[in-house]
């Protein structure tokens, strides 16, 4: 079982894992991986070199390429993120060809700190499973495969040790990567220095010098060595013959192969497949390590790239809150949450959308639709209205006319509102919670008015609309309860259902929800607080596979995100007429002990996460 085939669930052209690394026996794949070292040390085995990495080496096996991996140090930490060569292609004709070497002596420069800070941010996306984490990761496949393109894919020998290849000018790399790309495809066939010379279109003479000076050996060397790293798969992976391998690879005779393969290797063909044959991995020989739980990895990897960052001098100078909670299902609750939700609702707005608002009242649950006279709208208009609300299954309160007051205050309109009604709703989980459902039509064709409703004029939903969806949702057991975050679970503790809400604010912030002020000022307030707010809720479910749903508002992806992105211009109006809505991202979990839900937010925002076990097949 030397090759191990992989493979990549729903379509993600990645396999991540942080572990603990006690032992990963002889293998070989078709994909590139690379191994971070984030803790500790580790032996690793590639082709005839052994090299032990340290905190913060970076290695990474090519396809094809014949690899072992051993624990130095029992703490130790590594990432291994597999690569789908089938599907990067797309994007990368080239890259089955590839042959990155990202070791170096030298592990300070400019290149290999922005390996790993692309390393660590495709980590830290993945471990956290923030909202779009897998697009978000594949988009950083990609600069992170340019950037091994552009430095890493070359090599030189070191004291007879394989290396990343530190220095040149860019022309050259790109032809001797060329070069070796073309050793290694056609390693068996009876390449020459003339066909090198044709391929690039420069004399034998020059490549031949150009090949000393890369890699350190001539060109004959070079292809021996391609041949021999080529011919450990058959060595440790079948039964052929010496003498067979030896011809495929392309050697002409055995003893010239055996005289190559002692060379780079230090043992004989057959001796080497004695001493290793036992060491493939295999059913009987597996891999052992131990997974790390999501919230140290994340809490690891941000400081891993907090150091980087600093490294660097251009990180942001933030403030973040840092939170890892346990919840314990067994446990007493603090409190029951059940808020209830009333709507106000006036005749004139159900007379002006003839009754399109149903719909958004209907998804938002209400426990009670007040329904409001109006001046302008007869008593049997109102009559029907109030009929066809409680035929869709609502309780209705009819009362007499009242007027929207509060206006010109454009934090209702924004992100803000929806952060408030969250944090409100945890600190009080009984409390009635009662808003209005739309502006009301006096906001001269304006969207965004300033006014304390969940619909604008217009009918674009607010964030606050999706917040108020959400507290209809949080019903049942208060089992954690904080400034920022709180996790409900539903009565019915045989099919549970958790939620979980986290939110980021500042007082600051919310007390710009009082304040009348220009809608710029109040943008500029809002893109100026950054601060992080990251959240490791562990939470002891039973052993199974459960879905979830998580669902993120920022700042930007909201209707008032929306008209400021387009400085708030009248003739951007109709162009912005389609409804903003949360991001939203799925995936299934396979639970054994402990669930760990990670929320990471910056600037103000929200994230919820809703869990829900899947019945047995």
């Amino acid at each position: 079982m030397l090759l191990e085939k992989l493979t990549y669930p729903d379509d993600f052209p990645l396999n991540i894992s942080v572990v603990n690394m006690k032992e990963d026996p002889l293998h070989y794949h078709i994909d590139t991986e690379l191994v971070y070292v984030l803790r500790g040390e580790i032996r690793l085995k590639n082709g005839y070199c052994s090299y032990d990495l340290q905190e913060g080496d970076v290695f990474t096996n090519s396809g094809h390429e014949v690899h072992s991996i051993s624990a130095l140090s029992e703490d130790n930490v590594v990432a291994l993120i597999q690569v789908n060569t089938h599907y990067m292609s797309q994007y990368f004709p080239n890259l089955s060809k590839a042959c990155y070497r990202t070791y170096s002596r030298k592990r300070a420069d400019k290149k290999h700190d922005r390996l790993r800070e692309l390393l660590l941010q495709i980590l830290l996306k993945y471990e956290a499973r923030s909202v779009n984490y897998k697009s978000e990761c594949i988009y950083l496949a990609v600069e992170l495969i340019k950037h091994l393109d552009k430095y890493f894919n070359l090599f030189i020998f070191d004291k007879n040790v394989v290396v990343g290849f530190d220095r040149g000018n860019q022309l050259a790399m790109e032809r001797i990567s060329r070069i070796c790309q073309y050793i290694y495809q056609f390693y068996a066939s009876n390449i020459t220095l003339e066909d090198l010379s044709q391929m690039e279109h420069l004399s034998s003479f020059y490549i031949s010098h150009l090949i000393k000076d890369f890699t350190g050996m001539n060109f004959r060397d070079f292809l021996c060595f391609a041949r021999v790293e080529w011919s450990e798969i058959d060595l440790l992976g079948t039964e052929k013959k010496i003498s067979q391998i030896a011809n495929d690879v392309g050697f002409s005779t055995t003893a010239y192969y055996r005289k190559y393969f002692e060379r780079w290797f230090g043992h004989s063909p057959q001796e080497y497949r004695d001493l290793y044959k036992n060491e493939v991995k295999s059913d009987l020989k597996p891999a052992i390590y131990d997974y790390i739980p999501a919230g140290r990895a994340v809490s690891l990897i941000k400081e891993t790239y907090a150091a980087y960052t600093n490294k660097r001098g251009d990180g942001e100078a933030l403030s973040s809150i840092n939170f890892d909670i346990a919840v314990d299902v067994n446990a007493e609750p603090i409190s029951s949450i059940r808020p209830k939700v009333i709507i106000d609702l006036s005749a004139r707005d159900c007379e002006n959308s003839a009754m399109s608002l149903a719909s958004p009242l209907s998804t938002l649950e209400p426990d009670l639709v007040v329904l409001h006279d109006d001046p302008t709208v007869s008593a049997a208009q109102t009559e029907r209205f109030t009929a066809i609300l409680k035929e869709a299954g609502m309780q209705v309160e009819n009362a007499p006319y009242q007027q929207i007051e509060t206006r010109g205050i454009p934090a209702l309109d924004s992100v803000i509102a929806a952060a408030s009604l969250l944090r409100d709703v945890c600190a009080e989980p009984n409390k009635d919670v009662r808003l209005w459902l739309q502006d009301d039509t006096e906001t001269g064709g304006l969207p965004l008015a300033g006014l304390p409703s969940l619909i604008t004029s217009t009918g674009d939903r607010k964030a606050s609309y999706y917040a108020a969806q959400t507290v209809s949702t949080l019903q049942g057991d208060l089992l954690m309860q904080g400034n920022h975050c709180c996790v409900v679970r539903t009565d019915n503790k045989e099919n549970a259902v958790y939620t979980m809400a986290a939110f980021n604010y500042s007082e600051r912030l919310l007390d710009l929800l009082t304040r009348k002020m220009p809608q710029s000022q109040l943008r500029s307030a809002i893109n100026d607080f950054r601060d992080e707010l990251n959240i490791s809720i562990n939470i002891n479910l039973p052993p199974g596979i459960y879905a979830v749903a998580k669902f993120s508002m920022t700042k930007d992806n909201n209707i008032f995100g929306r008209y400021s992105a387009l400085d708030f211009r009248p003739e951007t109006f109709d162009f912005c007429r389609y409804g903003e809505t949360p991001a939203l991202e799925t995936y299934i979990e396979d639970v054994r002990t402990l669930l760990n839900m990670n929320f990471s937010i910056k600037g103000v925002g929200l994230q919820l996460a809703v869990v829900r076990r899947l019945d047995e097949k």
